[in-house]
């Protein structure tokens, strides 16, 4: 069902009560049937200006009911087809008639698309919205309905920084603009602001709308600078109720393999190394056996998902009941994802002024995690490190049936296997989102419409990692995190629409809105237990326990106002303005104004450029000027902090009950701004069959909100402050064309992004560096840097240049430990040290562009359609080779280190024997290539005849099978360049340190109807 469709469909009561006696109505009735004369299901037919609508039945038909009497403007629309107008009058007590019939189109200019707190006609739009809807996804198996629109919509950039089951994407809307605040979009789930994607099973949506310029997302305020995502779930369909199950079964296999040194390669390398420990020797290397840890941990894992759905719609009510399961096992053993998710969507219409409903859902998510992004030098080590370092000589057990133990006494490492079962994370997330709505038709034109919603989310975590583990420093290591967070948000607005002398067309919003949200927090360590039975659930028997505790709480008070003017369809204008109060900045600045204003010139509509381009069906050019904001930090963080619980002395006498101030107060703390403008045109040729959107864009992000560094003698480390600024400009180009030719179909797309960031100030600096937080190596420090003048995503280094060939070269390099077979470093400066000065930017992990094709290709009920996208021109930091490049080294290496450094093998790839990298060093030598072109999915579908489906009573049946990330293309040495093994911010992107391996999946789907 369209989303037309669903704005036109009653309202399930919150109130048993029905309709009220009224005047004397009318009635409107017709059929509509496309350019064949084939009936057409779903088409919302609608009395413009007014709320009279019904959308049709299988059959083609429809009824508007209790129309009051009068001349109206009929519109039916469909997605995929031209809408068409008919004029109709009505009188009391007779039946109407108005019939349609609606040729097809490659574009649907009057497609109706969600905007914040309202609908719009597309061709009306004054801003820049892309829009995915549910038919353009429904065959693409996943898990959050953010995986399944990588590729699809312009300007967005959709990463997968940890292919683990159920963890989190990294979504940006025209680049990122802030340095520690979130450069998250705001997510909008039927009008609940700051749902989350992954308690919503993709099956309930109907469509998502990314509104991107501030035209579209000021009406957002304090947090819509770094874009919006509106999803809409479905609502009950026209018609009778009816019985839907759509499920799929696959499986899932790691998209690629490290390549190794093999148990014979290894035992070679280290004995041939002067400087390998004498307590372990191989005599005889060449009869080893091989134990191929990534095949010990790595699996061939099921994904399923079942979801049932009953939908309909009786008189003035609609209902849509929903309920999915989802089950993922990950590719690395002891890893997997499950969600059980429940819906209710309820509308009621109570006479014909009234229309109340609501939007309930509940989820339960459980994961199991194993142990990734933390760096091979920390304790134990995460499992997918191990599975590359751990000696390929080391059998998975010893002779005694335990887990075995590393190459040499002493090393802090695990078995890899051993990490598997004797370390579990499980996480249990259960989450509600209720929504409750009434609208009320005042006088014709003139709706008020009043929500309240509410939001709950529990979180519990359990860690334990066994005195087996040397993780665990062989101790017995207990976590538990339990975060409880609630929202509640009471929305209400008021809209006039008018149309004045048949050509000026008003559209006037106004309201307000409050927010609070709260998050109680507390968490539990123990180390040290007797037995491996205890764990997480007596964790006070460890030797040492300790305990945090949070609360939190913070509020949003708003005031939104709009208004859309149209004059003759040609000449659009539209103003916004927003005005917040957030208890989360300081006391001088808890309010603040976000303006912006959009103007659009319908150029086709012009009788002059018909003459001249009787080809170009559709041409738009759109101008958009706005300020939104960034209030993403937590609460309190204007006020100065305590920390309670210090102990300190006072003779030899120790206090248990000192506090010491943790944060200075900062009372002109203020939310970050982003003015951004906007061109644009959208062109429709052929009657609409060829589509093109372009849109340029230029933003500014100002009073950015960053953790300042303070002098030691203060105190403090640092405190969060407003510091400077940074710039993104842009180029989106979006194409779409759709022909019929008899029973073949084929539709074409794509769309490419460019955008450059600029830091524009820093304050008092010029740069400063991101130290430490990069890299859980303690020697690799100021890795990343931002500098004034530069993109932010920067890596800062030393440039590498090789390998020392001979003493002679060592000697004159100016470089401290130079030797031959040793890394060497280039002298940028020419000042003859090779030192810190010699540092330079190495790269960015930012691409500078990004795409995305697809294609349909239909013919009668067989379909074949693929998505295909990229990214160009960035880097990747792979840290994963910092330590498996060493020849001869008591751990497994890369295959590469067998090219290693010799007095008679001068190579410039590896290192000499035993000489490893310099790890004190972040330099060009670990950065690659992380350009890619990636195949998404391919799904062929089969939609089985109805004279075949109708045999066993259904309505409808289809079939496909679909593959997921089948093939990449990229110079990118390890799994997956699209990493992040320091989470979704954009400080720490782009470094790749003990990833979980990417996944390809292939899964067979059905759907079937009653």
């Amino acid at each position: 069902m369209t989303a037309t469709s669903a704005c036109l469909v009653g309202c399930v009561a919150l109130f048993g009560a029905g309709a009220q006696a009224q005047a004397p109505t009318g009635q409107i009735q017709g059929t509509v049937r496309g350019e064949t004369g084939v009936p057409l299901e779903g088409v919302g037919v609608v009395a413009i200006g007014t709320h009279f609508g019904a959308v049709t039945r299988p059959d083609g038909r429809y009824v508007i009911p209790r129309v009051t009497p009068g001349t109206y403007q009929l519109r039916a629309t469909r997605i995929g087809y031209t809408s068409r107008d008919q004029a109709i009058t009505v009188v009391a007590g007779e039946e109407a008639s108005a019939d349609f019939a609606l040729p097809s189109a490659a574009i649907a200019l009057d497609q109706v698309v969600v905007v914040g707190y309202g609908t719009e006609l597309r061709k009306d739009l004054t801003g820049s919205i892309g829009s995915v809807s549910s038919d353009d996804i429904s065959n693409i198996p996943v898990a959050r309905i953010d995986q399944a629109i990588p590729g699809l919509v312009s300007g967005v950039q959709v990463q997968t920084t940890n292919a683990q089951p159920g963890a989190v994407m990294r979504l940006r809307v025209r680049g990122s603009g802030s340095l520690q605040a979130s450069n998250d979009p705001l997510v909008v789930v039927d009008g609940v602001i700051g749902a989350d994607l992954n308690a919503i099973s993709p099956s309930d949506i109907e469509s998502v709308d990314v509104l991107k310029d501030a035209s579209a997302t000021a009406i957002y305020g304090t947090r819509g600078a770094n874009g919006v995502i509106l999803v809409t779930t479905k609502r009950g369909r026209p018609g009778q109720i009816t019985f839907d199950y759509t499920g799929y079964t696959g499986m899932q296999d790691v998209s690629k393999h490290i390549p190794l040194l093999s148990g014979p390669e290894f035992a070679r390398l280290y004995m041939l190394n002067p400087n390998h420990d004498k307590s372990v020797t191989f005599a005889h290397p060449e009869s080893l056996a091989t134990t191929d840890w990534q095949n010990v941990i790595y699996q061939t894992a099921p994904v399923r998902s079942h979801d049932v759905r009953i939908s309909g719609t009786a008189g003035t009510t609609s209902l849509m009941l929903s309920a999915n399961w989802f089950d993922q096992d990950g590719v690395v053993l002891g890893s997997d994802f499950g969600r059980g998710s429940l819906r209710v969507n309820l509308d009621q219409g109570l006479g014909e002024r009234v229309r109340v409903g609501t939007r309930v859902s509940y989820s339960r998510s459980v994961g199991n995690q194993v142990r990734v992004n933390t760096g091979y030098g920390s304790a134990g080590g995460p499992v997918t490190m191990m599975a590359l370092r751990f000696a390929p000589t080391i059998p998975v057990y010893d002779t005694s049936g335990k887990f075995s133990g590393p190459l040499l006494a002493g090393q802090v490492m695990d078995n890899p296997l051993a990490i598997v079962d004797l370390r579990s994370d499980k996480s249990t997330t259960d989450y509600f989102i209720g929504n409750a709505f009434a609208e009320f038709d005042l006088v014709p034109g003139l709706t008020l419409r009043s929500s309240l919603a509410y939001t709950s989310r529990s979180f519990l975590e359990q860690q334990y990692t066994s005195r087996q583990l040397q993780a665990s420093l062989n101790l017995g290591q207990a976590n538990l995190d339990n975060t409880k967070g609630s929202t509640w948000l009471s929305e209400n607005t008021i809209t006039l629409r008018r149309t004045l002398a048949g050509k000026h067309d008003f559209t006037v919003l106004g309201g307000f809105t409050a927010q609070e949200t709260r998050s109680v927090s507390n968490g539990e360590q123990g180390v040290g237990f007797t037995s491996d039975q205890l764990g997480y659930a007596r964790i006070n028997a460890a030797d040492r326990v300790t305990g945090t505790s949070s609360l939190s709480r913070s509020r949003l008070a708003s005031f939104l106002a709009r208004v859309n003017y149209g004059f003759a369809g040609k000449y659009l204008v539209t103003g916004t303005i927003r005005g917040d109060g957030s208890s989360k900045f300081a006391v001088n600045n808890k309010w603040a104004t976000f303006p912006s204003v959009a103007v659009a010139w319908r150029v086709s509509d012009e009788p002059f450029f018909r003459r001249l381009a009787p080809a170009v069906s559709e041409l738009k050019l759109r101008l958009s000027a706005g300020r939104t904001g960034n209030e993403a930090i937590p609460a309190y963080q204007s006020l100065a902090a305590w920390s309670v619980g210090s102990p300190y002395a006072i003779g030899l006498t120790t206090f248990n009950n000192g506090a010491t101030l943790d944060r200075i107060t900062n009372p002109n703390l203020r939310w970050e701004s982003t003015n951004e403008y906007d061109a644009g045109l959208d062109l429709g040729l052929l009657e609409n069959r060829v589509s093109v959107t372009v849109d340029a864009y230029h933003k500014t992000t100002s009073d950015l909100l960053y953790a300042k560094q303070v002098p030691y003698f203060t105190g403090f480390d640092s405190y969060l402050a407003n510091i400077g600024k940074v710039q993104n400009r842009g180029l989106e180009l979006a194409v779409d064309t759709r022909h019929t030719v008899g029973p073949l179909q084929l539709r074409l797309g794509g769309n490419l992004s460019l955008n450059r960031s600029k830091v524009l100030d820093l304050g008092a600096d010029r740069e400063f560096f991101l130290a430490g937080a990069n890299s859980s190596l303690p020697n690799i420090r100021d890795g990343a840097i931002v500098r004034v003048g530069e993109p932010l995503g920067n890596f800062y280094g030393y440039a590498w240049d090789g390998i020392f060939q001979d003493s002679v070269e060592a000697a004159h390099s100016g470089q401290p430990g130079a030797k031959p077979g040793a890394e060497k470093f280039r002298d940028l400066n020419g000042d003859g040290v090779v030192n810190s000065a010699d540092r330079t930017i190495l790269g960015n992990a930012q691409p500078r562009y990004l795409f995305g094709l697809t294609g349909v290709i239909g013919y009668k009920g067989l379909s074949f359609s693929y998505i295909v996208r990229g990214a160009l021109d960035f880097q990747v930091v792979n840290l994963n080779r910092l330590g498996m490049e060493t020849p001869g080294g008591s751990t497994n290496m890369l295959r590469s280190v067998l090219d290693y450094w010799t007095p008679t093998n001068h190579t410039n790839a590896m290192t000499g024997l035993g000489i490893g990298p310099d790890n004190s060093r972040m330099s060009s030598r670990w950065i690659e290539d992380g350009s890619f072109v990636r195949l998404q999915n391919v799904t062929v579908d089969w939609a089985v005849p109805p004279e075949l489906t109708r045999r066993f009573g259904a309505r409808q049946l289809r079939l496909y099978v679909s593959g997921q990330n089948l093939f990449t293309a990229t110079r990118y040495s390890w799994y997956d360049p699209e990493v992040s093994s320091r989470g979704t911010g954009d400080r720490d992107l782009g470094w790749d340190d003990s990833s979980y391996p990417g996944t390809r999946t292939v899964t067979f789907g059905m759907n079937v109807g009653f």
